[in-house]
């Protein structure tokens, strides 16, 4: 089980050979790397599941290879398995094969209010240098070519690495650096058009990868989904990020992030209750971006409808 998705595992993969199992996207939602929130939010789960579903056969077209076979249910994704490998605990070298990639690949194309990218200046852990950036940038920006950035994948708490480090202990040669660099920007290219496409703004996102059988880097979990890309509406936000802007204006959020620095996570604070109003909009919010993207009407739920209600609570 993760955080919003449960892994049903029918062959186990070996080095040689892909894994066959499934991801069934279930309807609660994470923040803040705390896991599983107490509330679920209804049809999340097949509004990510049909939009990832869209996503790998299109990227398919353009020669980019997942793991993903076939929408087998609405919220159900028949997938090819790769092993999970803990650097530092198993063995990886460059001649490894079929395991996911121990990071999480992200690309950026503009800074709304709310980027990471603020925080990491802000505290000093990251410089724009390290960015890519030649000035400070204002919240809102959107950057001339897309930064591509990375953090650790298999970590209580996922945490910026440079590519020096992680090529280290994810065992990558320099030219599969250079392919993991080139995929990302593929994914980011196709998940910009589409949502220019559809009417929205498509500011960041992430990819996981893994190594196939043959050492091939193919796209594994999901992508392209309000919970992996942050896609805005005239400046407002459709995304996962709607409820972290929630969750900022509680008590709860200052006591996490006070956890962090010094309990293990099975201590850290737990979050309070959504309440029905804030469940309801986010839940039209996930139905209508769904719709719009795959070009379905599933639910028949205006995605200007659900923008207003998520605005009243915010």
């Amino acid at each position: 089980m993760g955080s919003v998705k449960d892994l049903i595992v029918e062959k186990k993969p070996t080095e040689s050979e892909f894994g066959q199992g499934f991801f069934e996207f279930r309807d609660d939602y994470s923040v803040f790397d705390y896991g599983s929130m107490p509330d679920k939010i209804p049809q999340k789960g097949e509004a990510l599941c049909r939009m990832t579903a869209f996503n790998f056969e299109e990227l398919a077209k353009l020669g980019i290879k997942s793991h993903f076979t076939k929408l087998a249910e609405s919220n159900k994704l028949a997938v090819n398995l790769v092993r999970v490998l803990y650097p530092g605990k198993d063995t990886i070298t460059t001649d490894t094969r079929n395991y996911l990639i121990p990071l999480e690949v992200i690309f950026r194309n503009s800074l709304p209010a709310g980027s990471s990218v603020f925080k990491a200046l802000s505290s000093g852990e990251k410089t724009i240098e390290d960015f890519g950036l030649d000035h400070m940038p204002e919240p809102g920006e959107k950057l001339e070519k897309p930064i591509v950035d990375i953090t650790t994948k298999l970590e209580t708490t996922d945490r910026r690495v440079t590519w020096d480090e992680a090529q280290k202990f994810s065992a990558l040669t320099d030219e599969e650096v250079e392919k993991i660099k080139e995929i990302a920007l593929k994914v980011n290219d196709f998940i910009t058009k589409r949502a220019a496409e559809v009417g929205i703004e498509h500011a960041d996102g992430k990819v996981e990868l893994a190594f196939d059988p043959n050492r091939e880097i193919i796209l594994v979990d999901a992508c392209g989904t309000p919970d992996e890309n942050r896609f805005l509406l005239d400046g407002f936000h459709i995304s996962k990020q709607v409820l972290r802007d929630y969750y900022k204006k509680t008590p709860w959020y200052e006591r996490i992030e006070e956890a962090k620095k010094s309990l293990p996570k099975e201590q850290w604070p737990a979050p309070e209750n959504l309440p029905p109003e804030v469940i309801n909009a986010a839940a039209d919010m996930y139905k209508a971006v769904c719709e719009v993207w795959t070009g379905s009407k599933i639910w028949g739920v205006s995605l200007e409808d659900s923008i207003k209600k998520v605005q009243g609570f915010l």
